[in-house]
């Protein structure tokens, strides 16, 4: 139909335009209200004023669930004039293994565990056993639901290049499932009288804070799995056992990559309170988690960095756990400290036992520490789809004996 005016007379539309146009040029009348209201002593305020907007006023601080963060300045209560050399679990060591035994005051029995270890890791599991860590090793690797992005795909010979980016499953989900369940299955084949005497807890914090020379260091590690106990573990160690001395790191000094902090506790922190009775340290699980653990100089991890990393690990959980019994202050322990220690990213396993003799890392005499250690053991080669179907390949029955070694130890 056309758009004619007689149309437009009865458009609703053009009703509304008029009749807009109307009521918006309506004067107000003045009904004398304003006049009353003054009489009675009651304010009248104008309109345009009211909703003109006000000067902002002073900040209300309202209390809530968590205190305010203090600025990082002299005036914060942890700060301290002298500079505290600092190593954190994300971090590695220069130099790896050396430097770690020239700070811990440590000789090592390289490819070598105490006696009873290895003989409980030739004790043959169940078929059963392997079977169940084979689905967990898929579990972790293959059938897990979590899509992250992965990291960058880099080619040397084409850095420029921007590859497609990649969604799986990140290392720090894979690690955590596969080792949880292989705990759970050493558990499970066990002796009920050691699994209740045995504490297992995710993801502690232990701090450990030493002088060495002229210089304060400190240690921050974090154990993803802690077993404790409810005596302490004791080794029965060989006499006719060779060890790598401590080496020479001269021109560099052992607190190099070590960055400065002026913001630390003295006190040293072990996760479990003198109270507690299964707070013994027993086994600690570290985590090597390729996107996570880096040089503070962006240089690619070497395994002599990632041996030397299980190696301070170890020493920050038992020397927190002494400083606990016998003080901060204390040197020449009155017995030694034994703790085992599993390092892993999935596939490589590192294991280790540290006998914890003294706290003064002073030069090179005197009473030392001892490292046991056995590396680069690998669980399995790959596990991944192949043609379709989840596939595992050369899996090693052995990383299990060790695992339930330890636990049983």
């Amino acid at each position: 139909m056309r758009l004619t005016q007689v149309l437009n007379r009865h458009h609703i539309g053009f009703m509304f335009k008029k009749h807009w146009l109307i009521q918006g040029k309506r004067v107000p009348i003045d009904t004398g209200i304003e006049e009353k209201l003054k009489a009675q002593g009651i304010q009248v305020e104008d309109a345009l004023e009211f909703i003109k907007e006000k000067p902002k006023q002073e900040k209300v601080e309202i209390v809530g669930p968590y205190e305010p963060s203090i600025p990082l300045d002299e005036n914060h209560p942890d700060y301290k004039q002298r500079p505290c050399y600092t190593l954190k679990n994300t971090n590695v060591l220069l130099q790896g293994i050396s430097q770690a035994q020239v700070l811990t005051k440590t000789i090592i029995a390289d490819n070598r565990l105490p006696p009873k270890i290895e003989e409980l890791a030739e004790v043959a599991a169940p078929a059963a056993i392997h079977e169940n860590i084979k689905k967990a090793i898929l579990s972790a690797n293959v059938f897990d639901p979590e899509q992250k992005k992965l990291p960058k795909i880099k080619d040397p010979v084409r850095p420029a290049y921007n590859f497609p980016r990649v969604l799986g499953i990140s290392d720090r989900r894979r690690n955590e499932i596969l080792t949880n369940k292989l705990l759970q299955l050493v558990e499970k084949s066990s002796d009920t009288e050691v699994t209740q005497s045995r504490y297992v807890v995710n993801d502690v914090e232990c701090h450990s804070v030493f002088d060495k020379e002229d210089d304060l260091i400190q240690f921050q590690e974090i154990s993803n799995i802690l077993v404790t106990s409810s005596k302490p573990v004791k080794h029965d160690t060989e006499k006719d056992v060779t060890f790598n001395d401590i080496p020479n790191l001269y021109p560099i000094k052992y607190t190099i990559t070590l960055p400065k902090e002026h913001f630390y506790s003295e006190s040293s922190k072990y996760p479990f309170r003198p109270t507690v009775n299964v707070r013994h340290p027993h086994t600690t699980w570290l985590h090597y988690n390729h996107t996570e653990v880096n040089n503070i100089y962006e240089t690619p991890v070497t395994q002599e960095q990632i041996l030397g990393r299980s190696l301070t690990h170890a020493f920050t959980v038992a020397s927190a756990y002494a400083k606990q019994l016998h003080g901060e202050d204390v040197k020449d322990l009155p017995e030694p400290v034994y703790i085992n220690c599993i390092q892993t990213d999935g596939r490589q396993y590192h294991f280790g036992v540290l006998e914890l003799n003294t706290l003064n890392v002073d030069g090179t005499e005197g009473t030392k520490n001892v490292w046991y250690s056995k590396n680069n053991l690998q669980l399995y080669e790959s596990s991944c789809y192949f043609g379709g179907m989840p596939a595992l390949e050369n899996y090693n029955n052995k990383v299990y004996g060790y695992i339930n070694a330890l636990y049983n130890c």
